[in-house]
């Protein structure tokens, strides 16, 4: 301990400091605004210099990201721990009283919280200031920097996407072959449920075997109605298309598509948990209806905070102009990869160099 606070806290508080002084002080801001015009330099075209930045912005935060992949059993562990307690007085204490002592992952999960926090009001603020039309003061950029000539040369993106030209009604018969394939596979995953909790039962104490795990009964509805729609509007003919916009003003389709990525994101990254953590959990003993139980709730957790966020987003960048959404878009994409690249490579290191942690199934444990 050092005085009233731990090496680990105070460095955490240090950069904290740090970052809120940059964010306040502008500094920030320069950093940011200097990286969007060296992109804008060496391209021409700022819709492109946009893009570039959302992928310098991943770049950046590798570290973070690698920290945040190999903590994050640690930081559930944490989050619910605050959550659990009620009191709002108890909470403040709490979290002063891991701060004093120096937790690594309370450190870390402020530091991660606050960079997260401040990079996004950071862009937001970049892109709302009407630079387009104004030329920029000089001092908002590095020396480095080129200084842009104006007027702002390509404010217009063109992304390409796949347009359905033609579609075919396969009619009611396909309908109802559709239908009758999910409703039969639904009541073998029922039937695959009942033998297994039948083996648990008879068997407490043995391992127990990988199963299918439904989250609704209400899903099955939604899958149908996917059928349907599929069947009665099956793309026969399809072609590229551009999609375009000016970054220098709202945009409200770009918009729109930034917030169903962010829900589609958010259960992206929620559902594989949900599964992995149940599985880890039935192999731990749990009773596997209290497993699906709570996997249930995880899953309208997790759908619930997605639509708020999304909806968040939709009406916060509405009055933004499109260059944020597009930066934001930028980084989803590249995001929907990391599962399968970087998290994939971050996760294999980490179990040559230790064994497997013990799973996180505290919320499966049924209360008495």
């Amino acid at each position: 301990m050092l005085g009233l606070f731990s090496i680990t806290s105070l460095i955490a508080l240090i950069i904290v400091g740090w970052l809120v002084f940059e964010f306040f002080s502008g500094g920030m801001y320069r950093f940011y605004a200097s990286a969007l015009f060296t992109f804008y330099g060496l391209t021409k075209h700022m819709w492109v210099a946009v893009m570039m930045l959302g992928v310098f912005q991943t770049l950046i935060l590798i570290p973070v990201r690698i920290i945040r992949v190999q903590r994050q059993n640690n930081i559930k562990e944490f989050q619910k721990s605050i959550t659990k307690t009620g009191d709002s007085t108890f909470q403040v204490r709490k979290l002063h009283q891991k701060l004093k002592i120096g937790d690594k992952t309370f450190s870390f999960y402020l530091v991660d919280f606050v960079i997260q926090l401040l990079t996004f009001i950071t862009m937001g603020r970049l892109f709302l200031t009407d630079f387009y039309a104004q030329k920029l003061l000089p001092s908002r950029l590095y020396g480095f920097v080129p200084y842009p000539e104006y007027p702002i040369q390509s404010t217009w993106f063109k992304l390409p996407y796949l347009s359905v030209t033609q579609t075919i009604n396969l009619g009611l018969k396909w309908v109802l072959i559709g239908w009758a394939v999910i409703v039969g596979l639904y009541m073998i995953i029922l039937f695959v449920r009942k033998t297994v909790r039948r083996y648990q039962a008879k068997h407490a104490n043995s391992s127990t075997p990988k199963i299918l795990t439904k989250y609704t009964g209400g899903s099955v509805v939604i899958i149908m109605l996917i059928v349907w729609y599929l069947l009665t509007h099956l793309p026969t003919g399809v072609e590229f298309k551009i999609f375009t916009g000016d970054v220098s003003v709202p945009n409200r389709t770009l918009n729109t598509i930034t917030a169903f990525s962010t829900f589609f994101l958010l259960l992206w990254f929620a559902v594989p948990k949900i599964v992995r953590t149940g599985r880890l959990a039935v192999q731990k003993g749990i009773p596997v209806e209290s497993v699906e139980t709570t996997q249930k709730q995880m899953f309208k957790d997790s759908v619930f905070s997605a639509i708020l966020i999304g909806l968040g987003a939709y009406f916060i960048t509405n009055h933004i102009p499109s260059a944020f959404e597009l930066s934001i878009f930028t980084l989803e994409i590249i995001s929907l990869s990391s599962p399968f690249t970087l998290d994939k490579m971050i996760l294999k290191h980490q179990a040559k160099q230790a064994p497997e942690p013990e799973p996180d199934v505290d919320d499966f444990t049924p209360s008495t």
